[in-house]
């Protein structure tokens, strides 16, 4: 049994701190990630494995503009069907597995995945806790797409927040607090392209709340009686990435480098696979950190201090850590939670694996919060935005860190270690 990444984030919207995120900066824009490799190469999107990300902050259906979260565009289809749905602002996600799409974005009806196998079995729901609260919501079962690329993954376990077929649970049962509409969520849904295989054991079936784990699966045979119930691997969400038919090993996001003061929009390349084509291979500068099998995690230091739970995530929306730097006040722009020092402040933190030699710098910088929102109100991406942290063993590296230098995550295969490397 896998005690999957529980500090998992889903973006936070422009005035919102989330309490556990990563981010980094180098002052004058790029390498987050400490010294980054001589040149940063970002291959232009298209055929056979790179899709184009970007970070615009979706103002064209939220309330509040979402920053340093990064999209991504995709097709869903009924199986071996051509009634099919393009979604755009799809949130990229290296701190979760599996596809989850908000039910009010979806305009087709997916097949759902039943606890004993359709047809004649109940519905199958999920349960997921995020760092900032949890998403209900049905298994449903797709084929997905890559539009640019064209790479495409058959029968897929997705799971569709927030439509009434789910049924009900308590809040005991899915604690946190709910995050199923497209605005409390900041996307449309969400790919969890995290360095497991799927979202809960990709040994054999979940059996509920095991470990602390992220993900819990329930039965529902009508839509007020939903019940915890194990969940077979074939069952569980897995990672669209592990389904594809070549480069299924791991991904790459490479984002161009973002300056001191923020960027309006960003585009980059999320390129599928690694060591599989020529465009993804992983060169011998690039330092490769294993995880924790268990857990995802790397150890971080940081100030003196060790913090064993500590991660990169592209889904969290600054660097998140505990530290004596001034946390902002609040009031209108209601940055509680992230920090506002009087300075922008620069952090000298190291990497290292939990079970192997592979350590790296990972340097950033922490600015001002109020400033950089009340200085560029129309900005979603920032290189140097970071907070709090409700786990004081994390360095949560989120998306400011992956500005400027391309970040590699490794999916577990068989003896294969996850991995994190830049």
């Amino acid at each position: 049994m896998r005690k999957y990444l529980g500090l998992i984030l889903i973006p936070a919207l422009l005035l919102t701190a989330c309490g556990g995120g990563g981010s980094s900066s180098s002052g004058g824009g790029g390498g987050g990630g400490g010294t980054p490799p001589p040149t940063q190469t970002i291959t232009p999107p298209g055929a056979p494995n790179v899709e184009q990300i970007y970070v615009d902050g979706f103002t064209q259906t939220l309330t509040s503009p979402a920053v340093n979260t990064p999209y991504v565009t995709l097709q869903v289809c009924v199986p071996s069907t051509s009634t099919c749905q393009t979604i755009d602002h799809i949130e990229v996600d290296t701190g979760s597995v599996g596809l989850r799409i908000i039910s009010s974005a979806l305009t087709i009806t997916l097949p759902a995945v039943t606890t004993t196998g359709a047809p004649g079995g109940n519905p199958l729901a999920e349960c997921l806790q995020f760092a900032d609260g949890s998403s209900w919501g049905s298994v449903n079962m797709a084929d997905v797409t890559m539009p640019i690329s064209g790479e495409k993954a058959a029968a897929v376990n997705v799971q569709v927040i927030g439509g009434a077929a789910a049924g009900t649970v308590t809040n005991a049962e899915c604690q946190g607090v709910p995050e199923n509409t497209v605005q409390t969520f900041g996307a449309n849904g969400i790919l969890g392209i995290g360095p497991f295989t799927n979202d809960c054991d990709s040994g054999g079936s979940c059996t509920p709340n095991i470990n602390n784990q992220a993900a819990n699966y329930f039965e529902c045979p009508s839509p007020s009686t939903c019940a915890a119930t194990t969940a077979t691997l074939q069952q569980q969400l897995e990672n669209v990435v592990t389904m594809f038919a070549k480069d299924n090993n791991g991904s790459i996001i490479e984002l161009p480098p973002v300056g001191s003061s923020g960027a309006a929009t960003v585009t980059g390349s999320l390129v599928f696979g690694i060591n599989t084509e020529t465009d993804n291979m992983l060169a011998s500068n690039i330092t490769e950190l294993q995880t924790s099998s268990l857990s995802g995690y790397l150890t971080a230091t940081l100030n003196g201090m060790s913090y064993p739970d500590s991660y990169l995530d592209s889904g969290s929306n600054g660097n998140f850590f505990t530290d004596s730097l001034t946390v902002c006040p609040g009031g209108p722009t209601a940055t509680t939670g992230f920090y506002c020092p009087t300075s922008t402040v620069s952090e000298d933190a190291t990497l290292s694996s939990p079970v192997g030699n592979g350590k790296l710098a990972a340097n950033f910088s922490v600015a001002n919060a109020d400033t950089l929102f009340n200085d560029n109100p129309t900005f979603t991406a920032f290189s140097n935005l970071a907070g709090t942290n409700a786990d004081p063993n994390s360095l949560d590296l989120g998306l400011p860190f992956f500005f400027g230098v391309n970040i590699y995550t490794g999916i577990e295969n068989g003896a294969s270690q996850p991995f994190f490397a830049y």
